[in-house]
């Protein structure tokens, strides 16, 4: 009986020392699949952040014949064959997904990869994994033999690891002084008559501010060598992104992104004039290799966790909507479309909309001029709402010799705590500071025909029928808020209509101005503007008249580019 026993515990000993020997033999498997997927996958990562994607599948191929030991040799070219007739690449084909089995080793990859091939079973989708165009999933698979296995009936095991890599997901990001966003469009910029535009602050040799232009029209709307979407005219114009010397990362930055991948020059693209670099733009653009888009002002400013196509081009929902909201959403909604704001005081109840001398009020205000004359400054007039909000029905003419202030006197330094984020749930409607303040246009435009407009801390929210009309006269003055929700956003304008904005000596400017249908936003007026701590991101810009602007946006409230490197997510 006692030999009985021992046989049975030695078969028993036997069975799980097998076990344990096949696990382990197992587990090396799943590293070496682990270790090789994820680096193939990165190897791939720079072609695909370029959209070179024939290119990428090459790249991991070869990484996997060079250095996963092991695998037999596959052929890169037939592979990879089908990658530039995907969606990504304007054609029709919605997914490739070769695959092939190399001695006892399968190699599969998949492009693009849509959000329900790696949303995690507990936890769902993940934040700023990108879009389907930018993601390219690695799978290996062996067969590892079982030496022991047998005895359980298991002759071999299938050990499958995967990586997926984004491209564009990880590199420092930098802050633009204009970035426009026309996906298509010639002559997106467009500088001319002898006017002087500079990006970037090298006043300070030890504190340099490189200087970044980045277009996002790829040409592909009509352009040409002669219509390219970079156009400077006009004895003495120039576009300078400083310093226009220097080592990657202090050298200002023209980035565009009509120049094909690998680009040294604009020779033979629609990007720009080859003429006009080194002797009216400086220094020679580069590829952008990613649109920027609109997302990351949107995320900053009215985060959700998904947007409408911008121009058939999609947006990435905000990846921080924990911590922040949809605050431009939020003031829509509090401040409505007609009738008296909760809170508000009614301008026509003590004030004429042809107002004559000086007026000076404080606390919120709903200016009921209606349409089309809206409230008409005209000259010896001086009208000021020292501190609160505004809510303009009809907008404004403020003629030659008039002036408009707002928030210049705000009594309260800081915003309450509720309207600071995170805690930010409402609106806030009623709430603002000497650093925080809105004015809200619901309808109406704003001719800023000769006289003086004041913004501190305030942001201009003009609803999507409403524009700016610079016409002549003395410069405007926008500040940026400083704190709260709309903190660095100076102008959110969303009317497809063209903008202008008037400048010479004395003109402030500071904050975001944001601008993504205005077709054109026309900046102009002669004279030197000075330095402008501002960011000016629309779907196009003009400017002329013979005007000298420096632009270098404060890197701490400004907007930053997307990066543009690439990392694994999964």
């Amino acid at each position: 009986m006692t030999l009985i026993i021992v046989c049975l515990a030695l078969v028993s000993i036997l069975f799980v020392v097998a076990i344990v020997i096949d696990l382990g033999y197992a587990r090396g498997g799943a590293s070496f699949n682990q270790s090789s997927a994820d680096l193939a996958a990165l190897a791939g990562g720079k072609d695909l952040t370029n959209r070179q994607y024939v290119a990428a599948c090459s790249d991991i191929i070869t990484y996997i014949n060079t250095n996963a030991n092991g695998i037999p040799a596959i052929n890169a070219t037939t592979f990879c064959s089908g990658f530039a007739s995907t969606v990504c690449s304007s054609g029709v084909v919605g997914q490739v997904t070769p695959s092939i089995t190399s001695g006892r080793y399968t190699v599969s990859i998949r492009f693009p990869v849509p959000d329900s091939e790696i949303a995690d079973k507990t936890f769902g989708a993940g934040k700023l994994d990108g879009l389907p165009c930018e993601r390219m999933r690695v799978s290996i698979t062996s067969r590892e033999p079982s030496f022991f296995g047998g005895i359980g009936g298991k002759g071999s095991y299938s050990i499958t690891r995967t990586a997926t890599v984004r491209g564009g997901a990880g590199q420092t990001r930098v802050v633009p002084a204009l970035w426009l966003l026309d996906p298509v469009g010639c002559g997106v910029l467009s500088v001319q008559g002898g006017s002087k535009v500079y990006a970037g602050d090298v006043s300070n040799p030890a504190n340099i501010t490189p200087g970044v232009i980045t277009l996002d029209s790829d040409g592909s709307g009509g352009c040409s060598q002669t219509s390219p979407t970079l156009v400077t005219g006009g004895s003495g114009t120039e576009v300078r992104a400083l310093p226009i010397t220097g080592a990657p990362g202090v050298i200002g930055e023209i980035n565009l992104r009509a120049l094909p991948f690998g680009a040294t020059s604009c020779s033979g693209t629609t990007a720009c004039d080859p003429s006009a670099v080194g002797t009216q733009v400086f220094p020679q653009p580069t590829p952008a290799a990613e649109r920027a888009t609109r997302g990351p002002v949107d995320w900053a400013w009215n985060c959700k966790a998904s947007y409408p196509a911008y121009k058939g081009i999609a947006i990435e929902g905000c990846p921080n909507t924990d911590i922040r909201g949809p605050y431009i959403d939020r003031l829509i909604a509090g401040a409505g479309s007609s009738g008296l704001p909760a809170g508000y005081q009614k301008w026509s109840s003590l004030y004429s909309c042809s107002p004559n001398g000086t007026i000076t009020v404080s606390g919120n205000w709903w200016v009921d001029c209606g349409t089309p004359n809206g409230l008409a400054i005209a000259n010896g007039t001086t009208v000021t709402f020292a501190g609160g909000n505004v809510v303009f029905d009809g907008g404004i003419k403020l003629n030659s010799g008039g002036a408009l202030n707002i928030n210049t006197n705000n009594p309260t330094a800081t915003l309450a705590s509720g309207c600071l984020p995170p805690q930010l749930a409402l609106p806030c409607m009623t709430s603002s500071s000497a650093a925080a303040a809105f004015a809200y246009v619901r309808n109406g435009d704003w001719t800023l025909g000769g006289g003086t407009f004041t913004g501190k801390a305030t942001m201009l929210y003009l609803s999507p029928n409403s524009v700016i009309k610079g016409t002549a006269g003395s410069p405007p003055n926008l500040t940026a808020p400083t704190e709260g929700p709309f903190k660095g956003l100076a102008l959110w304008a969303e009317a497809p209509s063209a903008f202008t904005v008037s400048g010479g000596a004395g003109v402030s400017l500071t904050g975001t101005f944001f601008t993504p249908f205005a077709d054109e936003l026309t900046l102009t007026g002669g004279g030197n503007w000075g330095q402008q701590n501002a960011q000016f991101i629309s779907y196009r810009l003009k400017v002329s008249g013979g005007s000298s602007l420096t632009m270098a946006p404060n890197p701490t409230s400004a907007v930053v580019l997307p990066p543009k490197s690439a990392s694994l997510i999964r």
